[in-house]
C-alpha cells in the first residue's frame, strides 16, 4: 500500500513518451517464440502425466518466463527507460525559512590585507540546507540560487576580485526577495565604503518584512598609499598624464615611480606628507600602452597601477601610400580614398612609395602598390613598424604579393573575377554600411593565415576583410580597393558611406577619442555589435557589452582599453564607515512559515537503477 501510494505522487513532464512501454510487448513475444527443448515420449510413469503437461503448458511457459533472471533485467530495464523518457518527477514542499542568502561585498577595497578571503571562509561555515549567493558590486550578481552546501562552497570559493565599488544596500534588497519572509541574509563585508542607499536602511526595511539580515564585517585597518586620480591633457603639442597620488597612512611618506612604454622606462620619486594628495606628471607620453606603478603603496595593491592607452590614430599622423599620388606630370591624382581621408584628417600625408622610415606615423595605408613604390625591403619595413605599435591597412593591389614574409593576414594566390561577398564576424567598421550587396567582378584569392582573424569572405573564402595582432600593432587587410572607371573591381568607391567606412576602420583600430580608450571601473560601454573581449585577467567574452569591472587593458579586437580604479575612497582602507560590531537587530519575525511546492526530478535515480541491472552483466 506504501509503494502503490508513493507511486500515485508520481507525475510526468512528458507522459507521451510512456508509449515506449510498448516495447515489453516484442521482448515478450521473442521469449515465447524462442526455441525450446524437445519432448520424447518415454514408457514411464510420464506417459500418464503428458495430459497433465498439455493443460498446463501455457501456465508452465509463463512460469518459465517469470523464473528467468535475464528476461526479467532486460523487461526491468525497458519499463524503467521507458518511464525515464517521460521526465517523471514529485512536488516537495519548499519552507522558505530555510533558505539563506550570502552577500559578499567583493569591491575594490576588499582586496586589502586578505579581507576577501576572511569573508569567503567565513561565508562557508554558514550555510544552510538551501542557499543563494549573491555578490555585491555596483549592481548584485546572483552567483548561485537555490543552491545546497556542496556547490554554493564551490562557488564562494570562485568569488572574484574586482575593482568597483559596491551597493550594498541594493544586494540587501536584491537578498530580501530571494529570501523570503522567514528567510536569512548573512552580508559579509569590510563596511569600509559603499555606493548607494546606506545598508542599515536596506536592512531595516528587509527585517521588518521579516527577512533577518546579519552584518558580519571582515579585516582590519590597513596602511595604504595609492593612486587616487589621473587624467590626460595635450599641451605643446604632447600629451601628459597628471596623477594624484594620496597618502592615507599617519605619517610622512616617499614612494617610487616605475613609468613603462613599451620597451622604455623612466622614474621619480614623490615624498607624501600624512593624509596628503600629492601630483605627479608623466609627461610626453607616446602612443601605445604606458603603464605606472609605485612601490611602497601598503597591502592594497589595485591602486598601485595607472594604465593609459593613446591610440596610435590620436595625433592624426596617417600616411597614404598610392603609385597614383604621383603621375608622370606631377600632379596628384585625387582618389576616393584621399578625398575621405582628408575630410577625416586634415594632417594627413601622401606618398607614391613606402618611406624607410616610418616612426613619424601611427598609420600607414597601402593603396594601389607596386615593384617601385614598395622599394626593396617593404616587408622589414612594415614588419618593424607595426611591432613598435603601427598599424598598416592594406587595400587590394596586385603589388601586396610583393610583400613577403607573412605579414598581412592574407596569403595571396593570385588575381580572381567576380564573387559575392559574405559576412563571418558582426563588426563596427560594416555597421550600416551594405557592403555584402556589392558587384565585385575582381578580388585577390588567397587564404587566411593561423592567427588571422576574418571578417568577411569572397565566396571562394578568399579573405576581403582581415587583420591581426603583431606585436604592439595591428595589421589589417581590405579586399575592396577604391579603383573605379573602366578598371574598377567593384562599386565601393562610389558609395555615399564610402568616407563613414574609414572614420568607422579608424574609430576601430584607435580612435581619435582618447577618452573612449582611458575609462574608470564600473563604466559600461556598449558596442554597435557583438565582439571578443579579452580582460585584463586573460578571460574573455562575447559581448556586446563592456562591463569594466577589472583595472587594467582590455582587448576588444585591435583596440585597446585603460581602465584603472581611481576611487579615494574606496582606496582609503584606514577607516570603516560602519562598525559592524554596534549595529543592532530589527528583525520582526512572523508567526506564519510560507510553503510552496516545488518539482524534484526523479529522472536520474531511474537512470542509477538501469545502470545497477546492467553493468553486473557486463
Amino acid at each position: 500500500m506504501i509503494l502503490l501510494a508513493a507511486i500515485s505522487d508520481i507525475l510526468f513532464s512528458s507522459p507521451l513518451a510512456l508509449l515506449a512501454l510498448a516495447s515489453i510487448i516484442p521482448l515478450i513475444i521473442l521469449y515465447l517464440l524462442r526455441p525450446r527443448t524437445i519432448d520424447l515420449d518415454i514408457p514411464s510413469l510420464l506417459f500418464f502425466l503428458k495430459r497433465e503437461q498439455q493443460r498446463n503448458k501455457l501456465s508452465l511457459l509463463l512460469r518459465k518466463l517469470i523464473r528467468d533472471p535475464l528476461f526479467i533485467i532486460q523487461l526491468l530495464v525497458l519499463i524503467l527507460l521507458s518511464l525515464a523518457a517521460a521526465a517523471p518527477y514529485i512536488m516537495e514542499e519548499k519552507v522558505s525559512g530555510q533558505h539563506t542568502v550570502i552577500v559578499i561585498d567583493n569591491s575594490a577595497s576588499m582586496q586589502a590585507g586578505g579581507r576577501l578571503d576572511e569573508a569567503k571562509a567565513l561565508a562557508a561555515e554558514r550555510l544552510s540546507a538551501v542557499n543563494s549567493l549573491v555578490w555585491a558590486q555596483n549592481v548584485p550578481v546572483l552567483a548561485v540560487k537555490e543552491g545546497d552546501k556542496t556547490r554554493t562552497k564551490e562557488v564562494i570559493a570562485l568569488t572574484p576580485q574586482r575593482a568597483i565599488s559596491a551597493d550594498i544596500a541594493a544586494a540587501i534588497t536584491y537578498s530580501q526577495r530571494l529570501a523570503g519572509p522567514g528567510g536569512t541574509v548573512i552580508v559579509f563585508s569590510d563596511f569600509a565604503t559603499w555606493s548607494g542607499n546606506d545598508p542599515l536602511v536596506a536592512k531595516g526595511l528587509a527585517e521588518k518584512n521579516g527577512v533577518r539580515v546579519e552584518f558580519v564585517q571582515v579585516g582590519g585597518k590597513s596602511n595604504n598609499i595609492g593612486i587616487v586620480n589621473g587624467w590626460l591633457e595635450v599641451k605643446d603639442g604632447a600629451y601628459n598624464l597628471n596623477l594624484a597620488v594620496k597618502n592615507f597612512n599617519d605619517r610622512k611618506a616617499t614612494v617610487s615611480l616605475d613609468i613603462r612604454t613599451g620597451n622604455e622606462k623612466r622614474g621619480g620619486t614623490l615624498s607624501i606628507p600624512a593624509g596628503s594628495t600629492r601630483a605627479y606628471i608623466v609627461s610626453n607620453l607616446e602612443t601605445g600602452t604606458t603603464e605606472i606603478s609605485i612601490t611602497g603603496g601598503g597591502e592594497l595593491k589595485i591602486d598601485d597601477n595607472a594604465y593609459v592607452y593613446i591610440p596610435v590614430a590620436a595625433e592624426g599622423r596617417v600616411l597614404l601610400v598610392d603609385t597614383r599620388e604621383q603621375t608622370v606630370t606631377g600632379t596628384r591624382t585625387r582618389t576616393a580614398t584621399r578625398t575621405a581621408l582628408g575630410l577625416l584628417h586634415p594632417g594627413l600625408k601622401y606618398s607614391s612609395f613606402l618611406p624607410p622610415d616610418l616612426s613619424g606615423y601611427g598609420i600607414v595605408i597601402l593603396g594601389m602598390v607596386d615593384n617601385n613604390s614598395l622599394g626593396p625591403e617593404p616587408a622589414a619595413i612594415l614588419t618593424g613598424f607595426v611591432d613598435d605599435g603601427g598599424v598598416v591597412i592594406a587595400t587590394a593591389s596586385p603589388g601586396l604579393a610583393l610583400i613577403e614574409g607573412g605579414l598581412l593576414p592574407i596569403k595571396i594566390i593570385s588575381t580572381s573575377d567576380e564573387t559575392d561577398l559574405k559576412m563571418i564576424q558582426e563588426n563596427p567598421i560594416t555597421a550600416g554600411i551594405p557592403v555584402t550587396d556589392l558587384e565585385v567582378v575582381k578580388h585577390l584569392k588567397g587564404s587566411a593565415l593561423e592567427d588571422d582573424t576574418v571578417l568577411m569572405k569572397a565566396s571562394d573564402d578568399s579573405p576581403m576583410l582581415s587583420y591581426r595582432r603583431q606585436g604592439e600593432g595591428t595589421v589589417v587587410y581590405l579586399g575592396l580597393n577604391d579603383v573605379t572607371g573602366d578598371d574598377a573591381w567593384s562599386g565601393f568607391a562610389t558609395m555615399p558611406q564610402f568616407p563613414i567606412f574609414w572614420k568607422q576602420m579608424l574609430d576601430w583600430l584607435g580612435g581619435t577619442d582618447i577618452s573612449e580608450h582611458n575609462v574608470r571601473t564600473g563604466t559600461v560601454i556598449r558596442m554597435p555589435s557583438t565582439q571578443t573581449i579579452t580582460y585584463p585577467d586573460g578571460s574573455t567574452l562575447t559581448s556586446s557589452n563592456l562591463w569594466v569591472d577589472q583595472a587594467g587593458l582590455y582587448h576588444i579586437g585591435p583596440q585597446v582599453i585603460a581602465a584603472n580604479l581611481y576611487d579615494a575612497r574606496e582606496s582609503d582602507v584606514n577607516e570603516f564607515s560602519l562598525d559592524a560590531s554596534t549595529v543592532t537587530s530589527r528583525y520582526i519575525e512572523r508567526p506564519e512559515v510560507v510553503r510552496e511546492d516545488v518539482k524534484k526530478d526523479i529522472t536520474s535515480y531511474l537512470i542509477w537503477v538501469v545502470l545497477g541491472l546492467i553493468i553486473p552483466g557486463l
